[in-house]
């Protein structure tokens, strides 16, 4: 059984009251983004330990239920995580080749980002199942489907780190301006440099530095940082837009 994956035209998101009159089948996948402080992950089931490669965690959608719900209900049918906004992804023609005819499913791909503490739960936990796989350079763990899925969220992140603050979901409440700038690097998969991106990040005046430290180091430990949203949205008042690279 060959399975087929296509974006489907379409101009803009799809409508959380949205009908697909006459569909087959409707399917909800949400990729669910984590960052382990240098590389960027994402989180994987498995059916059973036999298996070798993973796929996205998904549901089955009936078109009365709330798309945001669903997305959100996907990850936490499943493990208790703290997950932040759901952003829509695009919507998915997936086509499973059968002997006489084939069959369709339209899959509504979302992304959201776990906190570094989920990310903890989920590698101490025990369960087999799940797994937070570093998305470069384990991919191919992924079947090809969910490899595409993937790729298509990871796209989506990266436009809006460019001028959202969503970036900063990844990061603990108290961070370092090298923590952030790590970060950025992951979304965008290459370094940056340190000087340039620190020139940036303080000209937008959208962070309060944070009278923490942190302790046991044995060089001087970094100043600390907090995200202020109102300052962000300030400057996007001022400016128009806040562009981060």
């Amino acid at each position: 059984m060959g399975i087929r994956t296509d974006v489907v035209p379409s101009r803009g998101n799809v409508a959380a009251d949205q009908r697909f009159p006459g569909s087959p089948g409707l399917l909800v996948t949400t990729v669910v983004f984590s960052f382990d402080g240098a590389k960027l992950r994402v989180l994987c089931v498995r059916d059973n330990e036999e298996q070798e490669s993973f796929h996205l965690p998904s549901l089955p959608l009936d078109p009365s239920d709330d798309l945001q719900a669903v997305a959100r209900q996907v990850v936490r049918s499943r493990l208790p995580l703290e997950l932040n906004q759901v952003f829509q992804v695009g919507a998915f023609e997936r086509v499973q080749k059968q002997t006489r005819d084939s069959s369709k499913q339209l899959e509504i791909c979302f992304f959201t980002i776990a906190s570094p503490n989920d990310l903890e739960f989920v590698a101490t936990s025990g369960l087999a199942q799940y797994r937070f796989l570093e998305l470069h350079d384990q991919i191919s763990l992924l079947e090809p489907h969910s490899r595409d899925l993937a790729e298509a969220a990871l796209a989506e992140l990266r436009r809006k780190a460019r001028f959202d603050s969503v970036a900063f979901s990844f990061l603990a409440h108290d961070f370092s301006l090298s923590e952030l700038q790590r970060v950025f690097e992951a979304i965008l998969n290459r370094p940056m440099d340190v000087r340039n991106f620190r020139k940036k990040i303080e000209s937008l005046d959208i962070l309060l530095e944070s009278p923490h430290r942190p302790r046991g180091m044995a060089y001087r430990p970094p100043r600390m940082f907090s995200f202020e949203p109102e300052r962000f949205r300030h400057r996007q008042t001022l400016e128009g837009e806040v562009r981060f690279f």
